[in-house]
C-alpha cells in the first residue's frame, strides 16, 4: 500500500516550509509573533483494505484561547497547541477532488473530506493534495492567523472553516490583549456559563488585571 508518509514529505513538506510552516511528523505550525498559531494535522482511517484513507484539518489557535484551555497546566509542563479540534477556535478541512477522493460521490460532507491513497494514484494524489493546499488551505490558514480578519470570520462567517468557541468567547479572546477593561467588561455581560462551574469570567478579569498591571492601561482596541 502507498505510504502517507511518503506522500507527505514528497508533497506537502516542501510546499509548508517554502510558506514557514514548521514540521514535527505529520503535523505542520506556522506561529505568529504574538503565539497565535495555525496547525495543520493528518489522520489516517483504517476502513479500507485497498486504499490508505486520511483526512487533511486545520485548526486556528490564538495564543489568549490556549492560555484558558491550557489554565490548569502547572508552569513547568506547558505546552504548545495540539493538531486537535478540542484545542482550536476555528477548523477547517482541505476537501479532495473527486480523483483523489474516497467517497468522491458522497453527499455527507464528513465523508467526503477523507481522501484515498493507493499504489496507482500517489503521485496525482500526492499533486492534488499540495494543490489544495497551494491554492485553499494555507491562503486560509495565513487569513486567519490575523486577529482582527479572525474576528470577522467568526461574525460574518464566508470561508468553508467551522467556529467551534461562542461568538461572545471569541470577541473576548481575540481582543484580550488589547482592549480597555472596561469594554472587557462589557463584553462580558453576554457570556453565558456553560456550567455551574465555568471560571471564564473570572478568568477573563484575572487576566485582564495582571495585564493592566504589567503593561499599564492600553487603549488600542480590535473592533
Amino acid at each position: 500500500m502507498a505510504s502517507l508518509d511518503l506522500l507527505v514529505k514528497q508533497h506537502v513538506a516542501p510546499l509548508m516550509k517554502a510558506a514557514g510552516f514548521r514540521r514535527s511528523g505529520r503535523t505542520f505550525r506556522l506561529i505568529a509573533a504574538n503565539g497565535d498559531q495555525a496547525i495543520l494535522g493528518f489522520s489516517r482511517h483504517y476502513v479500507d483494505p485497498n486504499a490508505c484513507v486520511f483526512e487533511v484539518g486545520y485548526d486556528i489557535v490564538p495564543a489568549p484561547y490556549w492560555e484558558w484551555i491550557d489554565r490548569h497546566a502547572a508552569s513547568d509542563d506547558r505546552r504548545g497547541p495540539v493538531a486537535s479540534s478540542m484545542a482550536a477556535m476555528v477548523s477547517g478541512r482541505a476537501v479532495p477532488p473527486p480523483h483523489a477522493a474516497h467517497a468522491p460521490g458522497s453527499d455527507d460532507s464528513y465523508f467526503r473530506a477523507h481522501w484515498a491513497l493507493r499504489e496507482d494514484n500517489s503521485l496525482t494524489c500526492g499533486e492534488a493534495l499540495a494543490a489544495v493546499l497551494r491554492d485553499e488551505v494555507v491562503p486560509q490558514m495565513v487569513y486567519l492567523l490575523d486577529r482582527f480578519r479572525l474576528l470577522e470570520e467568526c461574525r460574518h462567517p464566508a470561508l468553508p472553516v467551522m467556529r467551534l468557541v461562542p461568538l461572545a468567547r471569541v470577541e473576548i479572546l481575540l481582543r484580550l490583549d488589547a482592549a480597555p477593561s472596561r469594554e472587557i467588561e462589557s463584553l462580558l455581560a453576554d457570556v453565558v456559563p456553560v456550567d455551574p462551574y465555568d471560571t471564564f469570567i473570572d478568568w477573563v478579569r484575572q487576566r485582564v488585571a495582571a495585564r493592566d498591571d504589567a503593561v499599564g492601561h492600553n487603549d488600542g482596541v480590535i473592533s
